[in-house]
């Protein structure tokens, strides 16, 4: 048999061609069944010979190339495709886009044709084209340049999705118009139909995908393949009675000019980053935008779970896409119009049970206590939409069809979930409705085909329940140049702004869903808008109806007989509350130090709208809480617009030009007060303690913000995702007080029972002796946040008592050492992992999160655990809040009932004593500082190393005192000693509970404790912070009878604020002043400070200004030293370390201090940076770098040695001294 005998066909019903395997319709078909005519009548293939023989002989060719084909070639054949290439239409015809395969499969192809062709010379003379191997994946009518590129572009990420693929020879026939296999070699034969993607009414579940974990940190690599992985979302932890935020946004995708859309996909991205919501709904998502989105670290970081894999095309040209913060399940539902499909995300992290009877179970009366019947879940369900466009007959057609289809499948399988329809419904506002009606462009029944999309009987608009009108316009022509464009190309009635964007609730299995906010947020650059549609957020809860009793929905209101009357008249006997004059003067105290802050030369000033610099003070804390006694300090903050090491320049400044009076010699309420600086705090966020008219104790932190300062009368009604918060970290930290002390303000039902509550409550810690945040135990800011979180859980009605009995209740039986305390419903993922060395967690409301109780010990959370079950246990038994709290000493000089009970419970304890004699008061108050910094320390070394120990400090300083007799007797020289500061610290020691040792194991911990006290003793006797010159530490082990050094002495608090910073330092000296540390190089030094400048050039930093008159005699610069040179900041050092050639970071070690051990040490090649890291520690923490092999120290922060970039102490920076 010769190829002569097989003649060509001019009929296309036969060919010969390659065909790819089944096992890859999955990739291709979709987009085949939705671009390419000939899915179904074809399978994928290249065509070789087409037509091919006459229908008769295709019998004899199968068996003819069965025969010759092992000599011809093997199949199957293996190829790649690389690229995409359109083959153009005309006006009337479409263009094609094919895979073409590379340059080696290619050659591959072309040989097999020419063997082929040998084989049927006759049929390949019949070809008048040369052979161009391709596979077709679509067509695209009425496209331009643009509009073709975009689909080569989305086409050619097939190939890499492809990768290396198998092709088996096959023989077909058509058959009623479908060509079917006859023979086939190398491949299976195969059914072909539409993919299910593209069949109406089919659904395909989806999961969502989020970075493999080693690319997590990396940076953006696109060449790394199959970064991406597919997400479970089935284990995820129910959480009801939560809070979450929403957005929807319709990017925009320009198809015909999709080339020159990356700016902004960039601001896309950013709008996405400040958004800080739970769930993004996202339509018009193109390939490009995707890819984008998948590359950037920082949306990745806010929204780590995605619907689709960026490394994957999309299916369609407009693609509805969800990012989340939390993990989700979604499916996928073709649509038959428009060759749509419906999004449907589930999120069962977020929902809410329902009772049993709600789904049609039956209880059982009898066995109701006996059994506990797990409730059922109903998760969050949200569909992304996007409804069809336009305003005309046939588009309203279409989307009420489209719409009528997603409420149908949401009803029918998912009945009782609570349903969010999200996106970009098109839904034009009801002015533009009318005029079509009156100009024709549709009829009045199609106009009232819009209120039948979503009922208002079924489903409840967003925008209506918490929005303001017409102002929810998401698509405004009159500020959004791109929307202006679009809606001049499309429109056929007048142009006005719209509310396109839209979030719908249905009512049904939505009872438990509220929609507490939603707002429209602009383009941060109106002139370069990202999208012609903005971004629509909203605020959601849900809420427990049914009120059940649970810590994790909402408290059981408790049954007490205390009475908020007996509250009050036990908090003004202790004299708890201000007076309307204690209340006047504070509030004169905060508005004289704004005043002088602002340079103002009295409290009438008027604001100037000139000013250097914008400046706004806010208290925080207990006063602005109004929680506060009449013996509290006063925290503010002050916010501005310029650096914070100028800030604390200027006030230094102003406050030694600030004239004011005492508070004694006030005459009038605008009378100013004296703004004196008692010292300067170097901390992480620094803090300046200041004493107003000579009483009232202020503790200013500074933040700058100038975007907080130029929005702040919004700030205080702002969600806690607005794009006003878009900060940086620290700047954040700063403003947390403040944030925080809103929240509460905003959601505690009732505040009045709040704050009398919260006075009782540190009432009794303050008795009990735990309230000090500095010791390990509470502070006010505990007491805030553990009762913000009660006050929250419980129902409104709560009254002040109730809110104690409660509190007491809970946190009783907290697992401090399992879980952390959260305020519930604050609508944002908690981002906080717990360290091993947290004892317990009570986290701050806002971001970043922050362990407000990082100090607890074990020994401290013994102690609060046993005063809140001792509390507990009383209010069981209705005991009175004057038994609960305790009584205090009738004088001042007595003890009250908890010091007195804490001096005779333990038999030993260790005595910590502290003298200073020298005569520069800040070195005596920097030394009582550092003693009882490292007396945390202390506690949690004895917790490591001595478990069989129980260990009780009291938050406060003791001394001894003569007896009233003997005090009579003292001379003047004894008086004088009495003057210095000797006061001494105790912790009293117990053998832990149910502890029995033997001989030699008590011999081992008493050793171990003889061990923690020395190392406990050379800490704090640190060079640095102890000189034995004016200075003495002793620690010691004593028995109960020896807590005093005299038989006629006895132990009392210490209450005096000489050591504790009570007296003010009116030079400031300790405010950091040097002329080149963070300052504004501009004008604005010259006009703050009021000093002329020179401009000096440096070579690193450029030119910078310098105050005049500063040049100092030898004689007076010998006298008193000037400033010395600026150090280079930590960080700073590490990054060159870590990333200039020069250096080698595994060659270098980082010094770092724990607050718990002291200075450790870890390898430059091993330090953290990343905040979200079990490792991370901040850079002030820093003490110095060294090289590893010689131990020689390049850069000691308070040496001021820097061998790295030269800067700090020259002549020390030379020697290289070891550490």
């Amino acid at each position: 048999m010769t190829s002569l005998t097989f003649p060509p066909s001019d009929s296309p019903d036969t060919a010969l061609a390659l065909v790819l395997p089944s096992s890859h319709l999955d990739i291709i078909q979709p987009f085949r069944s939705l671009y390419d005519a000939a899915a179904i009548k074809w399978p994928p293939h290249i065509n070789l010979f087409y037509p091919f023989v006459h229908s008769s002989a295709l019998e004899s060719v199968s068996e003819y190339l069965t025969q010759t084909l092992p000599s011809i070639c093997e199949t199957p054949l293996t190829i790649r495709f690389s690229d995409v290439e359109i083959f153009r239409g005309g006006k009337k015809r479409p263009s094609f886009l094919v895979l073409r395969p590379d340059k080696e499969s290619e050659k591959l192809l072309q040989d097999v044709y020419e063997l082929l062709s040998r084989e049927f010379p006759d049929i390949r003379k019949a070809v008048k084209r040369d052979f161009k191997p391709h596979l077709t994946i679509g067509q695209v009518h009425n496209g331009g340049e643009g509009k073709l590129q975009h689909f080569a572009k989305k086409f050619k990420m097939l190939c890499q999705q492809i990768g290396e693929v198998d092709l088996g020879l096959a023989v077909m026939r058509r058959v009623n118009r479908n060509m079917q296999f006859v023979s086939s070699w190398g491949v299976q034969e195969y059914p072909v139909a539409l993919s299910p993607e593209c069949v109406p009414g089919n659904v395909i579940k989806r999961q969502a995908w989020t970075l493999k974990q080693v690319y997590q940190d990396d940076e953006e690599v696109e060449e790394v393949e199959n970064r991406w992985e597919p997400v479970a979302a089935e284990g995820a932890e129910k959480l009801a009675s939560q809070n979450f935020t929403l957005s929807t946004y319709n990017v925009f995708i320009d198809i015909d000019d999709s080339q020159t859309q990356h700016d902004r996909w960039l601001k896309i991205c950013k709008t996405l980053v400040h958004t800080n919501s739970t769930i993004v709904c996202l339509q018009e998502v193109s390939d490009d935008l995707l890819a984008v989105i998948g590359n950037s670290w920082r949306v990745r970081q806010k929204y780590p779970y995605i619907s689709h894999s960026p490394e994957k095309p999309l299916l369609r040209a407009r693609n509805c896409v969800i990012i989340s913060s939390v993990p989700f399940q979604w499916e996928e539902v073709a649509s038959a119009v428009q060759g749509r499909s419906i999004c449907i995300a589930k999120f069962p992290q977020y929902g809410y049970y329902s009772s049993s009877t709600e789904d049609g179970a039956e209880e059982d009366e009898d066995e109701e206590h006996d059994q506990k019947i797990e409730k059922p879940w109903h998760p969050l369900v949200v569909s992304n939409v996007h409804l069809p466009a336009y305003i005309n007959e046939e588009a309203i057609q279409k989307r009420g069809e489209y719409t009528k289809e997603i409420k149908s499948y949401l009803n029918l399988h998912y009945p009782s979930n609570p349903v969010l329809i999200v996106g970009d419904t098109n839904i034009h506002n009801d002015t533009t409705i009318q005029d079509a009606v009156n100009q024709k462009v549709i009829s009045e029944s199609s106009a009232a085909e819009y209120a039948n999309l979503f009922p208002i009987g079924e489903y409840s608009d967003a925008w209506l329940i918490s929005g303001e009108g017409l102002n929810g316009n998401t698509f405004d022509p009159t500020t959004n140049h791109l929307a202006l464009e679009n809606a001049q190309n499309a429109s056929s009635v007048p142009i006005k702004p719209q509310r396109f964007d839209r979030i719908y609730s249905r009512k049904q299995g939505g009872d438990n869903l509220l929609i507490r906010e939603v707002r429209v947020a602009l383009d941060a650059e109106q002139d370069s808008p990202a999208s012609d549609h903005y971004i629509l957020n909203a605020r959601l809860s849900f809420v427990d109806t049914e009120k059940t009793a649970s810590t994790a929905t909402l408290l059981e209101l408790p049954q007490t007989s205390l009475k908020d009357s007996d509250l009050r008249d036990l908090l003004v006997a202790n004299n708890c509350f201000p007076g309307l004059s204690e209340a006047a003067i504070r509030n004169q105290a905060v508005q004289s130090l704004e005043a002088c802050l602002k340079g103002h030369s009295d409290l009438t000033t008027p604001e100037s709208q000139d000013s250097t610099f914008q400046l706004r003070l806010v208290p925080v804390g207990s006063y602005g809480l109004d929680t506060y006694a009449p013996s509290s300090d006063i925290d503010c903050l002050a916010v501005g617009t310029i650096s914070t090491s100028l800030f604390w320049r200027v006030a230094k400044q102003r406050i030694k030009k600030w004239r004011g009076s005492s508070t004694l010699d006030v005459t009038s309420p605008t009378s100013p007060l004296s703004v004196k600086i008692v010292r300067y705090v170097d901390a992480q966020i620094p803090m300046l303690i200041l004493l107003i008219g000579d009483k009232i104790r202020i503790d200013l932190q500074y933040c700058t913000a100038v975007k907080i300062v130029e929005n702040w009368s919004s700030i205080p009604t702002a969600p806690l995702n607005s794009p006003l918060f878009n900060l940086t970290v620290p700047t954040l930290k700063k403003l947390q007080a403040y944030r925080d002390m809103l929240y509460i303000l905003n959601t505690v039902p009732n505040l009045a029972t709040f704050r009398l509550a919260y006075r009782f409550l540190k009432l009794w810690a303050e008795k009990k002796g735990i309230y000090s945040s500095k010791f390990g135990f509470f502070g006010g800011v505990h007491l805030t946040l553990l009762l913000s979180r009660i006050s929250i859980l419980l129902p409104p009605s709560a009254s002040a008592s109730q809110l104690i009995v409660s509190f007491f209740q809970t946190y009783a039986t907290f697992k401090w050492t399992e879980e952390m305390v959260t305020i519930p419903n604050t609508g944002r993922t908690i981002r906080y992992q717990r360290a091993a060395r947290d004892k317990m967690v009570v986290l701050t409301i806002t971001t970043p999160a922050v362990n407000v109780a990082a100090n607890a010990t074990i020994h401290t959370l013994r102690t609060l655990t046993s005063e809140l079950e001792n509390a507990a246990a009383k209010v069981a038994v209705d005991a009175s809040f004057t038994d609960i709290a305790g009584t205090f000493g009738d004088v001042v000089s007595s003890l009250s009932d908890s010091v007195g009970d804490f001096l005779s419970r333990f038999n030993r304890y260790i005595k910590v004593d502290v003298q200073f004699w020298g005569t520069n008061r800040q070195g005596g108050r920097a030394l009582v500082g550092w003693v009882e910094s490292r007396l945390v320390y202390l506690l949690t070394e004895l917790g490591r190393n001595t478990p069989t120990l129980t260990a009780r400090v009291w938050p406060g300083r003791f001394h001894e005192v003569a007896t009233s007799a003997v005090a009579a007797a003292l001379t003047a020289e004894e008086e004088d000693e009495r003057a210095e500061l000797r006061g001494f610290y105790l912790i009293g020691l117990a053998p832990a509970a149910g502890t029995e040792l033997t001989k030699e194991e008590k011999k081992l911990s008493e050793s171990a404790f003889s061990v923690v006290l020395q190392t406990f003793e050379t800490t704090v006797k640190r060079k640095e912070k102890y000189d034995e010159k004016d200075s003495w530490i002793a620690i010691s082990c004593v028995k109960h009878a020896n807590l005093t050094t005299d038989q006629n002495h006895i132990v009392q608090l210490d209450k005096s604020m000489i050591w504790d910073g009570g007296e003010a330092d009116e030079e400031g000296d300790t405010i950091p002043d040097s002329d080149d540390e963070d300052s504004e190089e501009n004008e604005m030094v010259d006009a703050l400070l009021g000093d002329g400048a020179t401009n000096e050039f440096d070579d690193f930093f450029g030119p910078s200004f310098a105050k005049k008159g500063k040049k100092k005699s030898a004689q007076s610069a010998g006298q008193k030293s000037g400033p010395t040179p600026k150090l280079r900041p930590s960080h700073e050092v590490f990054n060159r370390i870590k990333w200039d050639g020069k250096y080698d970071a595994s060659g270098y070690v980082v010094g770092y201090e724990d607050r718990f051990r002291g200075v450790l040490e870890i390898g430059a090649d091993k330090w953290k940076t990343e905040m979200t890291d079990e490792e991370f520690v901040p850079m002030h923490r820093v003490v110095y770098f060294k090289e590893r092999k010689t131990g020689n120290v390049v850069w000691d922060r308070e040496k001021r040695i820097d061998l790295i970039f030269g800067s700090g102490k020259a002549e020390e920076t030379k020697k290289g001294k070891k550490h």
